[in-house]
């Protein structure tokens, strides 16, 4: 919403990009064959003229921008911190030489030396960082002269509105000035240009001064449709960009996003994640994190088996049935903790503290989480993943889903093992409500780097928990 700049700027940047590759990439090849050996520093196991690692340079462009453009380097609509920016290339930069380097493992004609790889992948993020650094230091400097600066009119001076403006102060270097609100009620945090009726002649006001304004940001809410319908009117007969800023603080919003339909635009206010690179990504960590540990544990897996299948007449496993992303049913498997058909005389319980229906060796599985460590091959399956709002049993759903608010918003993010919600103790008989706020806050605020805060205060203090049994 931030970054309006030009597509065409993006599209050079995109460009400039590449040729940063091809410099990097000579320039690696100089600095191994040419300048380590000249000063007597890493001897030449084997010399390879210039011209075998320029014939593989095109499929290193093509791999590492296609990586550059799936990790988000190029998104125009996203106004980044500086550290945000390092962080960006940084993380592109590791995944385009891994997977660079990863392809041309499989071409076995031709020895690819490995500090070359190595100063390819230093030389291009430095690079590409003082590239964007130079262009925002150029262009900073030129507003603090007041060149290149968008003058913004925010309509409408409440929670949204002063958020903008917030927003807009927060990246200064984006170069939006914002003059001023306009509102019908009056407002203690702002000084009112005027009300919403005197909007042309505020235009025209700054417009005459010499200063016009470039936007105006409408930042009503929908119950002002009828308003937000006269002032699109009235900005038509001005040169002013009109953007509008829906109000959506009231509502409740899970993976929000704005797609469209014939032309039409369309507010996806409550909706699955959708499938993305990050979401890829944290597919693939599942897997290969699910099929490491299980290899690691799996002492402790004929361990346990071995002792459920000593302890009572049954199976092992303890399959329950749950409900995960968008209402999938799946049978989430667990080491059996109870003795068999326990819940034919009782029904589905919710356990408590006190219960007396598991064995002696059940009790201690539950109290130590590792009744839940099989859950990790519903992981494997796609069932489930490792972090997520915990699954429930339909039979309880049922039940919650009209007394709790907010209940069933939990399903538009897959389930996990350990959740947000589990690492702050809102686990076993505790409170739903808070438990549904917990796993909202994380759907929302999901990242993959929340998902690495969780597992790792999951193998701090998550398996042994008083509210675990």
């Amino acid at each position: 919403m931030l970054q309006e700049q030009s597509r065409l700027f993006q599209r050079l940047l995109f460009f400039a990009d590449a040729v940063i590759i091809v410099v990097s990439w000579i320039l690696a090849y100089y600095t191994r064959f040419e300048v380590f050996p000249a000063v007597g520093i890493f001897a030449l196991p084997e010399w390879l003229p210039l011209t075998r690692y320029l014939s593989f340079l095109p499929w290193v462009i093509i791999i590492s921008m296609m990586v550059f453009w799936a990790s988000g380097l190029y998104i125009p609509d996203r106004a980044q911190r500086l550290s945000t920016l390092v962080y960006t290339v940084a993380k592109a930069i590791v995944l385009g030489v891994l997977i660079v380097a990863a392809s041309l493992s499989f071409y076995r004609a031709l020895y690819f030396s490995r500090l070359h790889m190595l100063l390819f992948g230093i030389y291009t993020p430095v690079l590409l960082v003082a590239l964007r650094v130079a262009i925002l230091v150029f262009v900073r400097n030129g507003r603090k002269q007041g060149k290149y600066l968008r003058r913004v009119l925010i309509i409408g001076a409440g929670p949204v509105g002063q958020r903008l403006k917030e927003s807009f102060s927060g990246f200064p270097w984006m170069g939006f000035d914002t003059v001023g609100f306009l509102d019908d009620s009056p407002s203690d945090k702002e000084v009112l240009l005027g009300s919403t009726a005197d909007v042309a002649s505020v235009l025209d006001r700054f417009e005459q001064a010499g200063t016009p304004i470039q936007y105006v940001y409408i930042a009503l809410p929908f119950s002002a449709m009828d308003q937000i319908v006269k002032l699109s009117n009235e900005l038509s007969t001005r040169l002013a960009h009109v953007c509008l800023v829906p109000d959506l603080f009231q509502l409740d919003i899970v993976n929000s996003r704005v797609t469209d339909i014939g032309g039409l635009p369309v507010i996806h206010m409550i909706d699955e994640a959708p499938l993305d690179f990050r979401r890829a990504v944290k597919r693939v960590i599942d897997i290969v994190f699910s099929f490491l540990f299980l290899t690691l544990i799996s002492p402790l897996l004929a361990i346990i088996a071995v002792g459920v299948k000593l302890s009572s007449q049954g199976p092992v496993f303890y399959r329950q049935e749950r409900m995960g992303l968008n209402g999938h049913h799946f049978q989430m498997l667990k080491f059996r903790s109870m003795p068999v058909n326990v819940e034919n005389a009782t029904g589905a319980v919710w356990a408590s503290s006190g219960e007396n229906r598991a064995t002696t060796l059940g009790a201690f599985l539950r109290k130590t989480s590792l009744d839940e460590l099989p859950q990790f091959i519903n992981v494997l399956k796609g069932d489930m993943s490792v972090v997520g709002p915990r699954p429930e049993r339909p039979v309880f759903i049922d039940e919650f889903k009209n007394k709790v608010p907010k209940y069933m918003l939990r399903h538009k993010m897959k389930a996990g093992i350990t959740g947000w919600a589990q690492v702050n103790g809102w686990r076993g008989d505790t409170s739903i409500e808070k438990r549904i706020e917990f796993d909202l806050y994380y759907i929302q605020n999901w990242s993959l780097r929340m998902d690495l805060k969780i597992m790792l205060m999951t193998l701090w203090s998550g398996f042994i928990h008083e509210n675990a049994y």
